[in-house]
């Protein structure tokens, strides 16, 4: 057919197609040179793409006469994990070992809304009265549950209510179980006494012993690693925690998230 002989509506759907083949071809050909790119580099560019479709039909005009418009929204990774940050953070406690000048241990991640908390095992040692400091400021007496001395995980239990009577809200932390890619972007949250980011990628999956989890490494400088220390992803997802075992293995290492959700092996609560 010639194209001086197609109608109106004949051509829009023709732009349409034509239009519609270019951008699947082109979105082919960028997510295969994305694979292609060593992680380095394509950590740094734009991951996230998201498309408003937007369809705009006149009164009384056919179906075929719908225009669509793409709007693209690109989302830097800065931003991503700014926003991870943020959602981790009002799970993220200090612990300290209570006396009359509270000796700072290390970070802990509340898992449970009852005020369970996750940590490093040697970070808590034999400390006997515990204080967590939630991210507002707010101080906790707590307990040692139990110790998973096989990964080097303590679980503590915080109090729900302050000293003079008032209920604490916990915001438990997402724990992102599985699904770790060599090369992918992690953050490590640290800081003593103000907050402190880095970010790295996951450079390797430390094999154990038969049937003991990989550890996850990265390559985030020990400098910026404490006891307690959690991994996580650019969703805010808690991917891993910083422990002496984990550590063992290589010092930008961390357990990863699926110890903590194992119950503790028999005989390994606080009174052994």
């Amino acid at each position: 057919m010639d194209m001086e002989e197609l109608s109106k509506s004949q051509i829009v759907l023709l732009t349409l197609l034509v239009s519609f083949v270019t951008s699947i071809a082109t979105g082919i050909i960028t997510v295969s040179l994305m694979d292609q790119a060593p992680p380095a580099i394509a950590q740094t560019v734009n991951r996230i793409v998201e498309r408003t479709v937007e369809k705009v039909v006149q009164t009384g005009q056919a179906a075929s006469s719908v225009v669509t418009t793409e709007k693209t929204i690109v989302v830097k990774e800065s931003e991503l994990i700014a926003k991870a940050v943020e959602k981790v953070r009002p799970s993220l406690v200090h612990i300290y070992a209570s006396s009359s000048e509270p000796t700072f241990l290390g970070l802990g991640i509340v898992v449970d809304a009852d005020g369970g908390v996750v940590s490093d095992s040697s970070a808590i040692g034999e400390s006997k009265n515990i204080v967590v400091a939630l991210a507002d400021g707010t101080r906790l007496s707590a307990t040692l549950i139990s110790r998973d001395p096989k990964n080097g995980i303590a679980n503590l239990r915080a109090a729900t209510t302050t000293e003079d009577g008032k209920t604490v809200q916990f915001t438990p932390a997402t724990l992102s179980v599985g699904n770790l890619t060599l090369g992918q972007t992690v953050v490590v949250l640290s800081g003593k006494t103000i907050s402190r980011i880095t970010d790295g990628l996951v450079t390797a999956l430390i094999p154990r012993d038969e049937g003991e989890v990989a550890v996850v490494d990265t390559n985030v400088s020990v400098d910026f690693v404490m006891d307690g220390s959690p991994l996580i992803d650019t969703e805010g997802g808690i991917l891993g925690v910083s422990t002496s075992v984990s550590r063992a293995s290589s010092p930008g290492a961390f357990m990863p998230t699926s110890v903590l959700v194992q119950q503790p092996e028999e005989g390994t609560g606080a009174s052994d």
